[in-house]
């Protein structure tokens, strides 16, 4: 059997993945994505709330049809219902349909010269003199210079190439729906925090438009799904009772716990949520693993022109996206980490601390919807505030 020869192969055709291809056949390399579903974007896991400018930052327009809705804020509560809002005069956040927006990038990838072959899992990836051999359903060997892993949350392939994984135990059980009849303001995301509803995490309303929103939560221990309808009937009671339906479900593993801990090897690149490049503090991966994806792609093509696919020279590519995000990521991963053990009564004073001193104005002026935890340290800096910052964390110390 003839083994097809290519110079980049792609696991996984989500947004880290089609990016990457992208990037990397704009570039000049002869680049192959195997995906193992039938069709790109289902099926489908992702809330879909991504920021403008990260989407501007990852060569994503906006005027596109997988835009559904367009916020300018949020609306945060508290276990006892305590409540302030951060927003901007202008949107900040799209609301997107993420089958739409694979499709999308796939067509990016297409145009630049990367092939695509659908129904295609990898069963088995070995390495074989200075390359990677892999062996897909319905297509057959491909030998390739460079291996990018982008599987998403729970890769398989990733730990036959002997790195490690993040591990199924480590993440969140995520489960949403979109719901018709719940009458939600459409410029607004709410988030909710208890320990009652989503241990762990929190609750989510995602306006699609002004009747229909998608609404859910995550948690590590417990049924998502049973605490989701939990929080429906809650927070929807009177439409529950009327004219509330349900248009489909979506699940899905949420990564809160970091990057794993090594993202390159010979021959050998991981992006994505395989990678852990994910936003701890709410769990979102589309603009931090899109970031990466062009380092990724970028990286790869000049090994390929160089024939400098070894560790030595890979390296440049971790180095390049933890200088970019790395330091975001151990902020927020401290922030997440107190998230996971304060109480709902230390929550509530937290949110009474942010309400009387007036925080979430500064957050609303200078906060940055991907760069959350950066965020948070230089409003402090900027108030020169360490009085609120000592209330807060005596708030969460003292419980």
């Amino acid at each position: 059997m003839s083994i097809e020869e290519v110079e980049v192969a792609v696991v996984g055709a989500g947004p880290s993945g089609l990016i990457t291809a992208r990037e990397s056949a704009l570039r000049g390399a002869k680049v192959l994505v195997l995906e193992e579903h039938k069709e790109i974007g289902l099926p489908n896991h992702c809330a879909g709330l991504l920021s403008i400018n990260g989407l501007g930052r990852i060569g994503i327009p906006l005027n596109e049809s997988y835009v559904q809705n367009k916020v300018k804020g949020a609306r945060f509560f508290s276990p006892s219902n305590l409540s302030f809002t951060i927003e901007r005069k202008e949107a900040v956040a799209c609301v997107v349909d993420r089958h739409l927006l694979d499709n999308f990038l796939a067509k990016q990838a297409l145009k630049n010269g990367a092939l695509i072959k659908l129904n295609s899992k990898v069963k088995s990836v070995k390495r074989c003199n200075n390359r990677w051999v892999l062996e897909a359903e319905n297509y057959g060997k491909v030998k390739t210079k460079i291996l990018i892993d982008a599987e998403g949350a729970s890769p398989r392939i990733l730990g036959m190439t002997g790195l490690k994984t993040l591990g199924v135990k480590r993440l969140l059980r995520g489960f949403q729906a979109d719901l018709e009849g719940v009458n939600v303001d459409p410029d607004y995301v709410e988030v909710h925090f208890s320990r009652e509803i989503a241990p762990g995490f929190f609750a989510w309303v995602i306006p699609l438009n002004k009747d229909v929103a998608r609404v859910g939560l995550a948690c590590k221990y417990f049924n998502p799904r049973e605490r989701l309808f939990r929080f429906i009937k809650k927070r929807f009671k009177k439409a529950v009772n009327e004219k509330l339906k349900i248009l489909r479900f979506y699940s899905g593993l949420i990564i809160t716990c970091g990057p794993i801990e090594k993202t390159y090897d010979d021959n050998l690149l991981v992006v994505g949520d395989s990678a852990g490049q994910v936003k701890p503090i709410t769990g979102g991966g589309v603009i931090f693993g899109g970031t990466c994806a062009i380092i990724a792609g970028k990286i790869a093509s000049e090994a390929i022109k160089s024939g400098k696919t070894e560790r030595e020279f890979l390296k440049r590519y971790e180095d390049e996206w933890k200088a970019r995000i790395g330091k975001e990521i151990k902020i927020s991963l401290l922030i997440r980490r107190i998230l996971n053990k304060i109480s709902d009564k230390s929550i509530d004073r937290v949110f009474s601390v942010i309400i009387e001193e007036e925080i979430h104005r500064d957050i609303s002026e200078g906060g940055d919807m991907d760069l959350q935890g950066s965020s948070i340290i230089k409003i402090f800096r900027r108030r020169g505030d360490m009085k609120s910052l000592f209330m807060i964390l005596k708030a969460i110390l003292f419980h």
